[in-house]
């Protein structure tokens, strides 16, 4: 054998070596996943009835295989590697409790206490209308039950607690995360799968393109410019749910339209972003909301014989950014209402004096709202009691 040939016998050798160990190393992990089964629904069921088993690392190759306290189950159904349906083997019997062991190969189990309930026979194959909707939407499931319904599961969805339960229908609202898929009928007996999916039709996103003002203390009317704030979708109508400053809910909302929300500031709220929820999804604002922080001000009043108008303005904290520099407007009662008869500047410390026209008459002093430092802070509106003012 020439030097060469040996060469390429070894490399074709340490070839086949290196795809048989890559063989094995693939096909390794796929029973090295032990599942686990966190619940089954419903907790107590008779046996020849059907139950979801939720847990981890459900698969169908290999199969997720489940027993009952050593019997096996049959017409099992991975819905989704959390979740799987299996029906209870007829020998379990009335026994008390059973395990219930979900296994993809050997010393991959993970038990689960499972007891059996009443012989209550188990239900019927339930159907639905509408056969599709939106999260939120509500549907009607109708069939022989043969015990009262205690719970609707969309697909993969959380269960849902059904409203006018009987043994004979139930109606339930399509959950947030639910998927098309079949729906789940419970009862104190066991759980039976509709022949026919329920479509769940999505629902578009919301999304937010500005708000007005852009701060404000707690209190502020916000109104929130963006899309898909309500809707109609396949017959369903849809609104927001909510509206959140920085995380803190919106207590007081309104949607004016698909495009437009008028919010509340809550009490808590911080600055950050601004964002709406629907069953479509949850739109975040690109900028931040400041939720200034509310200086209450308070303005005096008093009038020379001449005619000066003299006063303060007060803070009732330490920010005196709310007391210097200040316009102040006086004002006069006239027929019309209130005019300005003078303006003055606040200095330092808060004080303003004005000489105004010696006309008899009533005098007040006023400040108006205004936010020193873009938005973080704002000092109040104030208006000083009213003064009367006679000639002598």
């Amino acid at each position: 054998m020439t030097v060469l040939k040996r060469h390429m016998g070894r490399r074709v050798a340490g070839v086949g070596v290196a795809v048989a160990l890559l063989v094995l190393g693939l096909a390794t992990p796929a029973y090295a996943v032990a599942p686990t089964i966190t619940s089954v629904t419903p907790s107590t069921a008779s046996d020849d009835c059907e139950v979801t088993l939720v847990g981890t690392n459900f698969q169908n190759g290999p199969t997720t295989d489940v027993t009952f306290g050593g019997t096996a189950g049959t017409g099992e159904t991975i819905d989704a590697s959390t979740q799987m349906e299996a029906q209870i083997p007829a020998s379990v019997g009335d026994s008390t409790s059973a395990n219930v062991v979900a296994s993809n190969g050997p010393d991959n189990s993970a038990p689960f206490t499972f007891s059996t309930g009443p012989e209550v026979a188990c239900p019927g194959v339930p159907t639905f209308s509408p056969t599709s909707g939106i999260v939120g939407s509500t549907v009607t499931i109708s069939g022989t039950f043969n015990s009262t319904v205690t719970g609707v599961r969309f697909h993969t969805s959380s269960l849902v607690t059904p409203t006018n339960p009987s043994a004979t229908g139930a109606t339930a609202v399509v959950p947030a995360g639910a998927t098309t898929g079949p729906v789940h009928v419970y009862t104190a007996a066991g759980q039976k799968t509709s022949a026919t999916s329920f479509t769940v039709t999505p629902v578009p996103a919301p999304t937010i393109t500005s708000f007005t003002p852009t701060f404000g203390p707690v209190g502020t009317s916000v109104k929130i410019t963006g899309t898909n704030f309500s809707g109609t979708v396949s017959g369903a109508s849809f609104t927001t749910s909510s509206v959140k400053f920085n995380a803190t809910t919106a207590t007081t909302f309104h949607v004016d339209s698909a495009t437009q929300i008028t919010a509340t500031v809550p009490t808590g709220a911080t600055t950050g972003k601004i964002s709406v929820t629907t069953p479509g999804g949850t739109a975040t604002s690109a900028a931040n909301f400041t939720v200034s922080i509310a200086h209450s001000r308070s303005v005096t009043l008093r009038l020379t014989k001449h005619v000066v108008a003299k006063g303060a303005v007060n803070v009732g904290d330490a920010f005196t950014a709310c007391e210097a520099s200040v316009p102040v407007k006086i004002q006069r009662k006239t027929n019309s209402g209130w005019k300005n008869v003078g303006s003055a500047t606040t200095s330092a410390s808060g004080s303003y004096s004005k000489k105004v026209k010696d006309k008899p008459g009533k005098y007040r002093a006023q400040v108006k709202k205004f936010t020193p430092d873009a938005g973080v802070n704002s000092c109040s509106k104030a208006t000083s009691p009213v003064r009367k003012h006679t000639h002598h």
